[in-house]
């Protein structure tokens, strides 16, 4: 592997070096497939009234398109390191536009759960995790803050959710709005794809943009581990324990803060920004916490955004004002956007840029558990319970993932801090 010195690291890529030509296609593709996802909320009830369905009903369908999202990355992943980003992530694009055209045209709620949530669920899991890895193919000292970028086009698809009610106003009806974003992401997404160039080595590059000496020679293949021997290590079932017990209290807010807020006294239009507060805090964490991570440690910072998520789940249970909501959201959005930005650049500190795709693919499948699994469970047990009791269980469940990826993160020199020399990745 190539070996590089923290000194030489320190400088930021210039502005010129493709490598942000990658990022912002990343950050194009990441904000519309879970601007499409996300964006439900302002949808749900036009569609529930529609065709009758029970609050339950439209809870699955989020529930299937977000865990759709990050279990097809398990396939889109590997094939992203073999062929590179572009034809998946275009097919990816297509799909989810393809799902907004015919879920205009749905004749039943299960049409609408067909075409939403699986189908914009399945695109968003065949751009996703390519869009992901080949972001961290491009960078290696700055992967942190590349990566928190990209993954601020997350935030900023969240964001707009108020603006899809908006759209929702001014087309007049849900079915007349659905046509019109689908066409809008089939334009703009297949642009985005084009960017995603597969590696700085393929196109006679370094990471970084660091100038290559004539006594060292562009590598012709990626550092790191294959997939399978990253798998069949001692790290990666703690790494999969604690990608899914912290994404499990971070899949709530975006399915329930709503609900839970209209029910302590918000009203709709106050509720419905709460997912902008958070989309907002998403990018602050993203874009803060990724350069900051690069200075002090990935490793350290990730974890640290774990523990953030935690107490902010405390602080949903007791929150009952639209301040404290308020409150909540942004925090909650800075530790859910550090947590997703940093995750990638951790795991491609521990293997290596070899299997970006493949791992990070694997580790989302279960988040795509904790993504089905963890609103329809937040429901029924707030139905027994009321609503402090799971929010209090989600914030143990990411106490506990914080422990398991510390064990993961054990004697990773590449997650430390800028300064010394990256080692050769190990399983």
């Amino acid at each position: 592997m190539t070996r590089v010195a923290g000194q030489r690291s320190l400088r930021r890529p210039p502005l010129a070096f493709r490598g942000w030509a990658v990022v912002a296609g990343s950050f194009t593709v990441q904000a519309i497939s879970f601007g499409a996802i996300y964006s439900f909320p302002a949808f749900a009830v036009p569609v529930r009234e529609s065709f009758g369905a029970s609050h339950a009903s439209v809870t699955l369908l989020y529930a299937i398109s977000g865990a759709m999202a990050f279990a097809v990355g398990a396939i889109s992943g590997p094939i992203s390191d073999r062929f590179g980003a572009r034809w998946p992530v275009s097919i990816g694009m297509a799909t989810i536009a393809l799902g907004f055209l015919l879920a205009a045209r749905a004749e039943s709620f299960a049409e609408v759960l067909l075409c939403y949530g699986l189908m914009v669920g399945t695109g968003a899991g065949l751009a996703y995790v390519p869009a992901l890895a080949v972001v961290q193919r491009w960078f290696v000292a700055w992967r942190g803050l590349a990566s928190g970028i990209a993954t601020a086009g997350v935030g900023v698809g969240t964001a707009l959710v108020p603006l899809s009610a908006t759209l929702l106003s001014a087309c007049g009806s849900w079915r007349a709005a659905f046509p019109v974003a689908g066409l809008a992401i089939a334009i703009l997404g297949l642009l985005a794809a084009q960017l995603l160039a597969p590696s700085p080595e393929r196109c006679g590059l370094r990471p970084d943009g660091l100038d290559s000496p004539a006594r060292e020679p562009v590598p012709s293949s990626l550092e790191g581990v294959s997939i399978g021997r990253a798998m069949a290590g001692r790290r990666f079932p703690w790494l999969m324990a604690g990608c899914l017990l912290v994404s499990a209290p971070i899949a709530l807010p975006f399915a329930e803060i709503v609900n839970t807020a209209r029910a302590r006294g918000l009203d709709a239009a106050e509720a419905l920004w709460l997912l902008g507060l958070i989309g907002l805090g998403s990018i602050i964490g993203r874009l803060a916490l990724g350069a900051v991570a690069d200075q002090h440690g990935r490793g350290q910072t990730l974890l640290a955004c774990c523990l953030g998520v935690a107490a902010s789940m405390a602080w949903w249970a007791q929150a009952s004002s639209a301040l404290g909501f308020a409150a909540f959201a942004l925090a909650f959005g800075i530790f859910q956007g550090g947590f997703v930005a940093l995750l990638p650049s951790v795991v491609v500190d521990l293997y290596g840029r070899r299997c970006a795709g493949g791992v990070i693919g694997a580790l989302f499948a279960g988040r795509a558990l904790a993504v089905l699994l963890a609103p329809p469970g937040m429901a029924a047990l707030a139905g027994i319970t009321g609503p402090d009791a799971p929010l209090l269980l989600s914030g143990g469940l990411a106490l506990l993932g914080t422990a398991a990826l510390a064990l993961a993160l054990r004697a990773c020199p590449a997650a430390a801090p800028l300064g010394g020399r990256y080692s050769s990745p190990r399983p």
